[in-house]
């Protein structure tokens, strides 16, 4: 074996040692950040993809964090949504253990008034309220200063409160309150 071979493969299991605890311990959210954003079919194959350029860019990184896996699978469904003939992206909200806790009407006036967020408004507010990640990494995910994101997430959290506010004031409908879930 040559010196390079001993080093390549020195490096792949130091890298994998390492690997398989981050691939462990962040596996489900992944999942998760992926199953809200595309049709089930599509999921497994995105997932894998975005665990195989974090494998490939592992050694590379200094700091390895859940957000920069969120930040690799948002260019995995984006890689997605376009090979799909960009189908909008779902409102799913069945893991986030709201039927347990509020009413079903509540629950899909939720879901409906998240359902007509532009885009960019609904995936700030799955980053912060779904996902729960800190300011800093919703900042650095979207590639904008915190104070950008602060006068972003308070104009989509607004625009998702006035659209809720008009869909529960609407006919037939139950009138309650709604939230979104607390954020951490």
């Amino acid at each position: 074996m040559s010196d390079d071979e001993a080093t390549v493969e020195t490096k792949s299991r130091t890298g994998a040692g390492r690997f398989e605890p981050f691939y462990r311990d962040h596996y489900s959210a992944v999942s998760r950040y992926v199953a809200r954003r595309l049709p089930a079919d599509a999921h497994d194959d995105v997932v894998a993809a975005t665990f195989i350029v974090a494998w490939r860019k592992f050694d590379s990184v200094s700091n390895p964090s859940l957000a920069w896996l969120y930040r690799i699978a948002s260019f995995e469904v984006s890689h997605e949504r376009r090979r799909l003939g960009r189908l909008p992206a779902q409102g799913d909200l069945n893991d986030l253990g709201l039927t347990d806790t509020h009413p079903l009407e509540d629950v899909l006036d939720v879901s409906a008034a998240f359902s007509q967020l532009s885009e960019s408004d609904a995936e700030l507010l799955r980053l912060v309220h779904w996902e729960r990640l800190s300011r800093d990494d919703v900042a650095d995910l979207l590639d904008c200063s915190v104070n950008a994101l602060k006068v972003r997430y308070h104009r989509a959290l607004e625009r998702f409160s006035s659209t809720l506010h008009r869909l529960s004031n609407a006919p037939n409908s139950p009138g309650s309150t709604h939230e979104l879930p607390k954020e951490k």
